[in-house]
């Protein structure tokens, strides 16, 4: 069940805020979804189309947040260069979130009541200490394996917790991490060799990690860490090495 560098899985594959973060903020997201016939499924919490944009921040999603994060940078004569540099470049592509989300680039799956059950545990602290996990999971992470373990979806996935639990929870199953995203783009002709290992220093200078909730900071196990503002849900993700 596990995918090759050049193959994809069988199964349908969902993907958590990281992944989807990574390839925006790089100005690849049509990369990605042309790996994936043009679609990227995602659970609402990675991205709600439907919410308003002028709700409350902590009730948002969480590429939702990200975009504000991007706007008062952008607008805060205050903020350190470095990281208003930053949320320039990314502004631009995380502002066509509902654009992606209308041409069915960006495709919401809704958890069903079992699934949101799964959802709830996998938030837990207390609950996910049985994989080796101090912390509960993130809302995107967790929606994308409470889907994947009701429906046998593959996750995409680069959170270094979500791996861990998805190994455990998943068995068999190798979650899809941006560095073998990278190299399978790089297998079919969709990319060069050059282009792909540029991309994770462009996406490190774009990306601020979304909209840092607390300090909390987590190692991914692929590679360095970003340099960046933690993720939404308290995380900090970390981008692959070229190495």
């Amino acid at each position: 069940m596990s995918a090759s560098a050049s193959r994809l899985p069988d199964q349908s594959t969902v993907f958590d805020t990281v992944v989807i973060n990574y390839f925006l903020a790089a100005g690849e997201i049509g990369l990605l979804a042309d790996l994936f016939d043009g679609s990227l499924m995602m659970p609402r919490a990675v991205f709600d189309p439907d919410e308003e944009d002028t709700g409350r921040e902590e009730g948002l999603s969480e590429l939702r947040r990200g975009l504000h994060l991007h706007r008062r940078r952008c607008e805060d004569d205050g903020a350190p260069p470095e990281l208003r540099a930053r949320s320039e470049r990314a502004l631009p592509e995380f502002e066509r979130l509902p654009e992606l989300a209308s041409r069915a680039v960006l495709r919401v799956v809704d958890l069903n009541d079992d699934e949101l059950t799964v959802y709830a545990q996998l938030r837990d602290a207390a609950y996910v200490r049985r994989y080796g996990v101090l912390l509960g999971l993130g809302p995107g992470e967790a929606a994308v394996l409470a889907i994947c373990s009701k429906r046998r979806w593959h996750p995409a996935t680069d959170d270094s917790d979500a791996v861990r639990v998805a190994e455990q929870r998943l068995p068999g199953v190798k979650p899809l991490r941006i560095r073998a995203l990278l190299r399978l783009a790089v297998d079919r002709g969709a990319i060069g060799l050059d282009r792909a290992r540029a991309m994770p220093r462009s996406a490190r200078i774009s990306s601020p990690g979304s909209s840092g909730i607390n300090s909390v900071s987590r190692r991914s196990d692929s590679g360095e860490s970003s340099g960046d503002g933690p993720e939404p849900g308290g995380r900090r993700h970390n981008l692959p090495s070229n190495r």
